[in-house]
């Protein structure tokens, strides 16, 4: 296990693909803005707000089952908004990074600065079978996979760092990403959303309110498989090894998903140059798309391939008949 606090060693995995960019080219994609952020944000805001009056108008009635998890899909969407303002690039100014983080954090009950670390390492380690905190192995059988969509590992891993980190109790794989010099600071971090949660639950006791659970918990609950299905396509199924041409997969979507997940969708892009802020990534996919290994037309082709693979090793691996 390596350290937080050690020195990144290259030489432990050689990431591979960045050398295909042009310098100058990257230069000028590199260059931060607050425009194309505020208005993401705007648009994204927008659409909660509506989606939220779908569910008030269908509150009733069987269809808000449904609206809830339309509206929840635009909630747990927000951790592209976490993802892009933790690495700094969603705004020029370093404040609204913050404050968009803490935002998008507190709505898809996500820990932003400890994100910030892990996901630093998810960067260094790409599909490292063993260092990469946020791999996602290919399933062995089509129960795992529905277990992984539907969050089996995902819900404990998710209370279980929000507990550690209130009380400070971080495990060793924690400890291997985040700084020794930063861990009063996630756990700050850690107790003030659990003190906001706290108040919100109060707070609809004395008042008499679901509006928390209905507008808010329940469909980020519920749309939570939609997030799991489209992390699952960034990586999962790709090459386990250094190069980030072929370890990590851009999907090709409709614009609508694209912007309420800011750009994320050009994933392998995002990887081979993370300085580059989320609304250049459509002009430096252009630049490489040529030279990517892992591109899916759409997120149900990925799926689909990712089941035929389970099956195609299922099928040639006799241990995993009873599985």
């Amino acid at each position: 296990m390596v350290s937080a606090d050690q020195e990144f060693d290259p030489t432990i995995w050689p990431l591979k693909g960045p050398e295909i960019l042009d310098r100058k080219r990257l230069r000028a994609l590199q260059r931060r803005s607050d425009g194309p952020g505020l208005r993401f944000l705007a648009v994204h805001i927008a659409t909660l707000l509506a989606t939220g009056f779908l569910v008030h108008v269908t509150h009733g009635s069987l269809l808000v089952a449904p609206s809830m998890i339309i509206h929840g899909t635009v909630i747990v969407l927000l951790f592209g908004t976490l993802h892009e303002c933790t690495h700094g690039t969603a705004f020029k100014t370093r404040w609204l990074n913050q404050a968009v983080a803490w935002f998008a954090a507190i709505l898809t009950l996500r820990p932003a600065l400890y994100f910030k670390y892990r996901h630093a390492t998810h960067h260094t380690y790409t599909q490292h079978p063993e260092l990469d905190p946020d791999i996602v192995p290919m399933p062995r059988s089509f129960g795992s996979y529905v277990k992984l969509i539907l969050g089996f590992s995902f819900w404990p891993k998710l209370v279980g760092t929000l507990y550690r980190g209130m009380f400070g109790r971080f495990n060793a794989d924690e400890r291997s990403f985040i700084p020794q010099v930063e861990l009063r600071r996630v756990s700050r971090e850690a107790r003030i959303l659990c003190a906001i949660y706290a108040l919100v639950l109060v707070g609809s006791v004395v008042l008499g309110t679901w509006a928390a659970l209905i507008y808010w918990f329940l469909p980020r609950v519920l749309a939570e498989p939609m997030l799991r299905a489209i992390r699952m396509a960034e990586h999962t199924g790709a090459e386990e090894s250094p190069d980030l041409l072929r370890n990590t997969r851009t999907t090709l979507c409709n614009p609508i998903l694209r912007t309420l997940y800011w750009n994320m969708p050009y994933h392998a892009e995002h990887h081979l140059a993370t300085s580059v802020p989320f609304h250049a990534l459509p002009a430096l996919h252009a630049e490489v798309r040529s030279r990517l290994e892992c591109i899916g037309s759409n997120y149900l082709s990925v799926h689909a391939d990712i089941l035929r693979q389970i099956r195609r090793n299922r099928g040639s691996d006799p241990a995993s008949v009873n599985a």
